[in-house]
């Protein structure tokens, strides 16, 4: 599978960037091993599978 670009809203400072997913093939994952991004503005490392898409931006989910 090639690496694709991703759209992600920080969930900490709002900042929206473009991250690169590289899905691994035939390995298991583990909860330390998750794939995560980083923000370019302020390091804060999300969890991509926390993260939901709306209109094509990986954004924390709001509550309510």
């Amino acid at each position: 599978m090639a690496p694709k670009t991703i759209t992600v809203q920080c969930p900490q400072c709002q900042q929206v960037y473009i991250d690169w997913s590289i899905p691994a093939v035939g390995t298991v994952i583990t909860s330390s091993q998750r794939p995560t991004t980083v923000c370019s503005r302020c390091g804060n490392r999300s969890i991509l599978s926390e993260l939901s898409d709306r209109n094509g931006i990986l954004s924390k989910p709001t509550e309510g």
